[in-house]
């Protein structure tokens, strides 16, 4: 066991207070190998982790946490943090069944503020906090940490708008990463152009040259002074705060985020400071180890590597991530049809796009983390005559759905949602499960719903959705693979809306499956067999409109039907379906096999399904003693 000589002395951020200063780089350096020793063999979120090791020390040593809050956005970078708070030892635990969260978690630790999963709510949740602490009369210091990405967000923009006008005293660490701060400087910097390219900027700015030109023997010197006035006033307001100035913080940066003991010495500073302030850091993600150094998108989540050269464990070649397959596809379909447009807010790597973005990259539009605007463009897009494919996680649309409602469903514009991460997504855990889109789509109007049940399906639906201009329609399916070997991304197109299959056909107890659940019907069928029992399976793959004729005519063969759906048990299917079926069937209803109303903990699918009873040979034993009693 590799041995941690500063590390080792440090539980809880008490301990590490009280080391020298100038003992912290010896801290970082254990903590950074810690990290990278740790999760070479259990794998996990990791450049981003690497990034933010000075940072992490210099924040839990600088304030009195936990009495001092520090609150971060997005929560995939807090492995420090958790190491640094009493969670070392579990770290080999991280993202595994009933083991660390890979995000911050109010469960696991009272220096967990919030359970914190998708971008730009730490700003808000800073300044809640910092207004409760007045209202009460407390004196502590919060602290919200936010990504280069994440500032960009509407939320976040919206919370500095407001801290800027009420000034309470609180601190936003900008991490500036590299990431994404080539288009969110660039978007700052577009604002502040359009100031100095105004109307009255130029014809004021015209008119003084002139004048200047006309004066004797000094003009020409005074206008070569003015524009040296000028470059220098554009370099002053063009700096990387103006806009965090304007908004009403006071700006300080951009510093080293990797000199851990000039951070310390900034954060002393800027905590004397009142009113809300802005300090902007430089990190780099993957910071210490050279693999993830040169290629942090690649490291940015691992599985177990080589800490040696990187390495991780081949792939089956055969196998496909069904994102990918999206994104095949897609490439497919604008090779033929130019008008195709793909959209996703800030998932190119995680939508499985990045070989069309390469290929097409006029036909895709990033739009960052801005998923109600994602959406709103997608539908101004059909509008105007283009195709749009929204690629996003299920997850995420939960933030855009205000748009998905007025923007798109009740104008009854066919944008094509393409869904991805539909159902449990495992050892992301509660914050990225995605078990709602089901309820609330269902609920829409105009809206169309496929649910795939294979990958070649999902090919077969995106050839379809490409010329379907009845109702915006949405195509959900998991986080899974798909064998290239059987894959024809040349479809026949053979889909017909509304219909359902009949997989097999009983005479006692009908399964309704949606989607992900096909499998899991198959099991139950084939235990129910072996208990003497008679079993329909419907695949329900167009599950709104439903194929009324095919399930009213089984449930009417069955003595009994369930419904199958890997959703939450109230933000399922099920409400849709059950108001949709005709009363004379509704008394051979038994019961929806789904997830309970709380949060789904993060693990591997197999686990969770067998801890809620969704396996085949566990749904199999309920039904078959219900239907003998």
């Amino acid at each position: 066991m590799p041995s941690y000589p500063y590390l080792d002395q440090i539980q809880f951020p008490e301990d590490l207070r009280k080391l020298e200063e100038k003992d912290l780089p010896e801290v970082c350096h254990d903590l950074r190998e810690f990290i990278i020793d740790t999760l070479a063999h259990v794998g996990g979120h990791f450049a981003s982790n690497l990034g933010v090791v000075e940072l992490t020390v210099a924040l839990h040593y600088a304030f009195q946490t936990p009495v001092d809050k520090l609150i971060w956005d997005v929560g995939h970078q807090t492995y420090p943090h958790k190491i640094l708070t009493g969670r070392k030892k579990e770290l080999p635990t991280v993202r595994k069944w009933g083991g660390l969260s890979g995000f911050p978690k109010r469960e696991e630790s009272e220096y967990d503020l919030y359970n914190t999963g998708h971008a730009g709510t730490s700003i808000s949740q800073a300044l809640g906090e910092a207004c409760a602490r007045d209202l009460l009369g407390k004196n502590h210091k919060v602290v919200a940490v936010i990504g280069d990405a994440s500032i960009a967000t509407g939320m976040a923009l919206e919370a500095m708008n407001h801290g800027g006008h009420i000034k309470p005293d609180m601190l936003v660490i900008l991490n500036d990463n590299y990431m994404s701060i080539s288009k969110n400087v660039g978007s700052i910097s577009n604002y502040l152009n359009r100031i100095i390219s105004s109307q009255v900027y130029n014809k004021g700015k015209a008119a003084l040259y002139q004048f200047l030109k006309w004066i004797p023997l000094i003009g020409p010197a005074l206008e070569t002074l003015a524009h040296n006035m000028e470059s220098s006033f554009k370099h002053f307001m063009l700096r990387p705060g103006g806009l965090f100035q304007d908004l009403g913080f006071t700006y300080f940066g951009p510093i080293d985020g990797h000199d851990v003991n000039r951070v310390v010495q900034m954060l002393h500073n800027v905590a004397k400071i009142k009113g809300p302030v802005l300090l902007h850091v430089l990190t780099q993600k993957g910071k210490g180890y050279k693999p993830a150094e040169q290629d942090p998108i690649k490291y940015h989540g691992v599985t177990p590597f080589n800490k040696e050269d990187g390495k991780m464990a081949a792939a089956d070649s055969n196998k496909i991530g069904l994102s990918k397959i999206v994104g095949k596809t897609l490439s497919h379909l604008t090779e033929k049809d130019p008008k195709i447009a793909v959209i996703t807010p800030a998932m190119i790597e995680g939508s499985g796009l990045r070989e069309y973005a390469d290929r097409f990259p006029g036909h895709t539009f990033d739009v960052g983390i801005a998923e109600q605007h994602s959406v709103a463009f997608a539908g101004a897009m059909m509008s105007g005559g283009a195709i749009p494919f929204m690629c996003i996680y299920s997850t995420f649309l939960t933030r855009g759905l205000d748009q998905v409602v007025e923007d798109v469903s009740l104008m009854n514009l066919p944008v094509r949602f393409v869904i991805d991460r539909a159902g449990i997504v495992g050892p992301d855990g509660e914050t990225h499960q995605g078990l709602s889109d089901l309820g609330y789509l269902a609920g829409l109007p105009n809206m169309d719903i496929i649910v795939p049940s294979s990958a070649q399906d999902i090919i077969d639906s995106l050839h379809f959705m490409k010329s379907y201009e009845t109702h915006p329609i949405a195509i959900r399916f998991p986080k899974d693979n798909g064998d290239l070997r059987y894959l024809n991304f040349d479809s026949p197109n053979t889909i017909r809306p509304g219909t359902a299959r009949l997989v097999q056909e009983g005479k006692d107890v009908l399964l309704l499956s949606i989607g992900s659940m096909l499998e899991t019907a198959k099991s139950t069928a084939k235990e129910l067999e072996g208990m003497g029992k008679s079993v329909t399976i419907i695949d329900l793959f167009w599950l709104r409109p439903y194929d009324k004729d095919l399930v009213h005519t089984q449930i009417n063969k069955n003595n009994c039907f369930v419904i199958m759906d890997e959703s939450y048990l109230h933000a399922g299917a099920s409400g849709y379906l059950l108001n949709e079926i005709p009363a004379q069937y509704l008394s051979k209803f038994i019961k929806t096999f789904a997830l309970p109303q709380e949060p789904i903990h993060h693990g591997e699918r197999t686990q969770i399904l067998e801890h809620y009873g969704l396996t085949g040979f566990s749904i199999a034993k309920e039904l078959f003693l219900l239907l003998s009693k």
